[in-house]
C-alpha cells in the first residue's frame, strides 16, 4: 500500500524556519505533497533605538509581546505575502505552526487560498496569549499544552512528534545526552545531575550552549559542557543515536511535552525529566522514564543500567509525524492523538 498521502495535494507551511522546517517540509514532500513554504526568520534587528525602546516599553509595561512579532513581520515578511498573493486558486491546505508571528490580516489571506486552514501551537498559550485573538480564524487550532485545553474549549490536543531517522546504529557510547540553549533556571539542576553523574563514574554529554562569554567564563570548570557552539538538528540526531538516555528539563512556562520526549520514544532510548505530568500519558513505563523527584536522584543509577523496555509499535507510532500529520489533516487511516485530563 502506497504512503504517498499527499500525492495530488498541496500544503503551504509557515513555521520557524530555525528548529524542523527543513525536516518537517521534506517528510511532507516524501509523503506525495507539493509544498509551499513561507517560514519565517529569527534574523532580525531593530530599525533604531526607538524601535528597541518602543517594545521594551510594550513588553514590560502591558505585557505586548506582540509588537516585536510585527516589527520583524515589516522587516521580513514582505517575500512571504508576496508567496501567498501569488497563489491564484484556493490549495488543499495550509498548517501554520506559531501562527502568532503571522499578523491577523496575513493569516486572513493565507485563508482565503487554502481549503482547510490548520494551526499547532507548540508553545504555551500563556507565553503568547495574542494567537487567541486569531485562532477563530482557523478550521482547527491544535495545542500541545493539557492544561490550556481547561480555560480554551475551542482548541484542540496535540503532541509533538519525532521524525522516523533512517540511521540503523544501536551502537551506544555514551550513557547520557542533553543538549539545550542556556536558561538561568536550568543551570542548576543540570549541573546536579552532571556532578553525580561525574561521582557515579556514569558517561555523560550536557551540552549547553550560550553565546555569553561571561557565562562560558563562570562555567568553564563545571561538570557539564557550556559552549557557544551550535548543535545543529543534524549533529543533535548522531549524537542521540550514540546515547542510553536523554535528559529533558521543563520550560517553567507550560506542561507541554518537548521535542526531546518524543526522540527518545522514537528511538527507543530512556529519558531522564523533571516533568511530572509526564506520568499521565499513555506511553509512561517507569522503566523508560525516570522523573526527577529530588536532588538524591534516588534510583538513578539502576534506572540508567537497566534495559530500555520496549513499547507496542503501534503506540510507538501513533507519535511519529506520519500519524501526526494524517491525524492534524484528517486522512484516514490514523490514530488519535489525545492529551490527558489535567485539572
Amino acid at each position: 500500500m502506497s504512503n504517498k498521502i499527499g500525492e495530488g495535494k498541496t500544503i503551504i507551511l509557515g513555521m520557524p524556519d530555525w528548529f524542523l522546517y527543513i525536516e518537517i517540509k521534506e517528510r511532507l514532500e516524501s509523503l506525495g505533497f507539493e509544498v509551499i513554504g513561507i517560514p519565517f526568520t529569527s534574523q532580525f534587528t531593530y530599525k533604531n533605538l526607538g524601535s528597541r525602546i518602543k517594545n521594551f516599553l510594550r513588553k514590560n509595561l502591558f505585557n505586548d509581546k506582540t509588537y516585536k512579532n510585527r516589527l520583524k513581520y515589516e522587516v521580513t515578511g514582505r517575500e512571504i505575502t508576496n508567496t501567498i498573493n501569488s497563489i491564484s486558486s484556493p490549495l488543499d491546505y495550509a498548517l501554520l505552526i506559531r501562527a502568532d508571528y503571522y499578523p491577523k490580516e496575513i493569516i486572513q489571506l493565507i485563508k482565503q487560498k487554502a481549503k482547510v486552514l490548520l494551526g499547532y501551537q507548540w508553545d504555551g498559550i500563556e507565553r503568547f496569549p495574542a494567537i487567541l485573538e486569531s485562532t477563530s480564524l482557523f478550521d482547527r487550532f491544535y495545542v500541545f499544552n493539557p492544561h490550556d485545553l481547561n480555560h480554551y474549549e475551542h482548541l484542540l490536543p496535540l503532541t509533538n512528534f519525532f521524525i522516523e531517522s533512517n540511521s540503523s546504529s544501536n551502537h551506544t557510547s555514551i550513557d547520557v545526552y542533553y543538549v539545550g540553549s542556556f536558561i538561568r533556571k536550568r543551570m542548576d539542576q543540570l549541573i546536579s545531575l552532571g556532578n553525580f553523574f561525574r561521582n557515579q563514574e556514569i558517561s555523560s554529554h550536557i551540552h549547553v550552549v550560550t553565546g555569553n562569554q561571561k557565562k562560558l567564563e563562570l562555567y568553564k570548570d563545571s561538570s557539564i559542557t557550556v559552549t557557544s557552539q551550535y548543535v545543529n538538528y543534524q549533529e543533535n540526531l548522531e549524537n542521540l543515536h550514540k546515547a542510553k538516555v536523554l535528559v529533558d528539563l521543563l520550560d517553567d512556562v507550560h506542561n507541554g511535552l518537548s521535542f526531546r520526549v518524543f526522540e527518545a520514544l522514537g528511538n527507543n532510548k530512556k529519558l531522564i525529566t523533571n516533568n511530572k505530568e509526564i506520568r499521565f500519558y499513555d506511553f509512561y513505563r517507569p522503566e523508560n522514564i525516570y522523573i526527577i523527584e529530588n536532588e538524591n536522584f534516588d534510583g538513578l543509577l539502576e534506572f540508567i543500567q537497566s534495559p530500555y523496555v520496549e513499547l507496542d509499535q503501534d503506540l510507538v507510532h501513533k507519535y511519529s509525524f506520519d500519524n501526526w500529520i494524517k491525524y492534524v489533516l484528517q486522512i484516514s487511516p490514523y490514530q488519535q492523538i489525545s492529551l490527558p485530563k489535567i485539572s
